[in-house]
């Protein structure tokens, strides 16, 4: 496999990781317990600065270039680029009422939790359509020359969470995770896609 494809799929397991804590928070919100605010908006900043910003742009440059190479996947990845634009309107949605919600407005329990629940969902749904359609794709017909050809300069940044140092602004969100999850969180077993 690619190293470029295995970077795709390592992403959607910490994705994965993050929306299980981010289900975990709705959860709580349903059940009216105490829940961290701040944690969650963390959770939300980490998929729409990183996840939306420079996963699905590389995403995007990938599966143009599958476009270009096999024609007949045209169709379902139209889908996925406005799958992509959709993700990141529910994701700031979602991030505006916690923000909201943060700051101390009025905001409805059941409009969060809806928004959260849509969200996640269709993140969740939208990973599991790429690895078991798209990704296995674009191993099969892109070859290594195809993806070397791709102009991803400029999309380089490494994850900030789960990189090989985790950046200031996710600290508390990272301590978070150790603390709910433990030393082990990094472990394939956290995914529920």
């Amino acid at each position: 496999m690619s190293n470029l494809i295995s970077q795709i799929y390592q992403d959607h397991l910490h994705m994965a990781r993050i929306l299980k804590l981010i289900k975990s928070e709705i959860d709580a919100l349903i059940a009216e317990e105490p829940r961290d605010l701040e944690v969650l908006d963390d959770a939300l900043r980490y998929l729409i600065n990183y996840a939306d910003k420079i996963h699905h742009a590389k995403e995007d440059i990938i599966f143009h270039r599958l476009q270009q190479v096999d024609p007949a996947s045209r169709e379902v990845l139209n889908d996925i680029f406005s799958e992509h634009q959709e993700l990141f309107t529910k994701g700031t949605e979602f991030q505006h009422l916690v923000r909201a919600v943060e700051i101390g407005d009025f905001v409805l329990r059941k409009e969060i939790v809806a928004k959260g629940k849509a969200y996640t969902d269709a993140l969740f749904s939208h990973m599991r359509k790429e690895e078991e359609n798209i990704l296995k794709r674009a191993q099969e017909k892109l070859s290594e020359e195809d993806l070397a050809e791709l102009d991803l300069d400029h999309l380089t940044a490494t994850d900030p969470l789960f990189g090989e140092e985790v950046q200031k602004e996710y600290q508390d969100l990272y301590n978070y995770i150790l603390d709910q999850y433990g030393e082990d969180w990094r472990h394939p077993a956290h995914r529920v896609v």
